[in-house]
């Protein structure tokens, strides 16, 4: 029996020890009117095998748009979302949409752990706005 208690216990304390462990410093995203950079720095970065960024306009249903490797604890991490919008979106959606994205963190076991999501609201520019009407009436 003292076996079998000593087994259980190793298995569960090597489980905590691959556990993914990222704390974040900061997680923000911001729109500057042509695309949408989101930010974040952990400021613990345990067994992460990669960031995987996820964007939403309903805050349930999410989609993975990029994959990120760790560099380490300390390090802020950038992403430029240009596919909102403008030129090379493929879903383009209104002025004016709220976008949520949240970070869902790999752990090097597989583990999932995700950030809280944070909302940006996405105004295309008047000046762009113009110009793609412009530019649409010679094609």
């Amino acid at each position: 029996m003292k076996v079998v208690c000593y087994a259980l216990l190793f298995c569960a304390l090597a489980v905590l020890a691959v556990a993914v462990e990222a704390t974040m410093e900061f997680f923000t995203a911001r729109s500057d009117g042509r695309s949408i950079t989101v930010e974040w720095k952990p400021t613990q970065e345990q067994n992460v095998l990669r960031y995987d960024i996820e964007r939403s306009t309903d805050n349930r249903n999410w989609t993975l748009i990029a994959s990120l490797d760790p560099k380490g604890s300390g390090t802020t991490y950038r992403y430029v979302d240009n596919d909102v919008l403008g030129k090379g979106s493929q879903n383009p959606t209104p002025s004016g949409t709220v976008y949520y994205y949240r970070l869902r963190i790999v752990g090097s076991d597989n583990s999932l752990a995700y950030t809280a999501s944070t909302a940006v609201t996405h105004n295309l520019s008047t000046v762009r706005r113009t110009w793609g009407m412009i530019k649409e009436m010679f094609k």
